[in-house]
């Protein structure tokens, strides 16, 4: 497994922060605020700016599905592979990529120094790679 691979789950998980963020914004989006209501005939603005609502909160919404159905399966991948891994690089990989943790945690956490845990994670990958 690549590394790449492997830190597919934290960009799934960023994206959807992200996409989430953008629903709370749309949803607080509210097309009649800041209009002056008079006695005179407006133009077509308030339905163009529904229409728009609509749509981008349809599109994040589906973005969201698909962001959760990939992490799904991307993260089945990545477990897969750090449970075929010995002890402690299963740990190392676990907590550096499904848990985002420091080096230096990890290290804590592992018995060694944060570059040392550094060091096993990518000898570890590197050796999966070729392999």
């Amino acid at each position: 497994m690549t590394i790449e691979e492997l830190f597919s789950v934290q960009e799934d998980l960023n994206k959807l922060k992200s996409l989430s963020l953008e629903l709370d914004r749309i949803e607080g989006f509210n097309p009649y605020k800041n209009n002056v209501i008079t006695d005179m005939p407006r133009g077509g603005e308030a339905k163009d700016m529904n229409l728009w609502y609509v749509a981008e909160k349809e599109r994040i919404e589906k973005e969201i599905v698909y962001y959760q159905q990939k992490l799904q399966r991307d993260r089945k991948k990545v477990e897969e592979y750090i449970e075929s891994l010995p002890h402690p690089e299963n740990d190392i990989v676990r907590f550096r990529v499904i848990n985002d943790i420091s080096w230096e945690e990890i290290g804590d956490l592992v018995g060694y120094s944060g570059r040392g845990a550094a060091k096993r994670f990518y000898k570890t990958v590197k050796c999966s790679e070729s392999s």
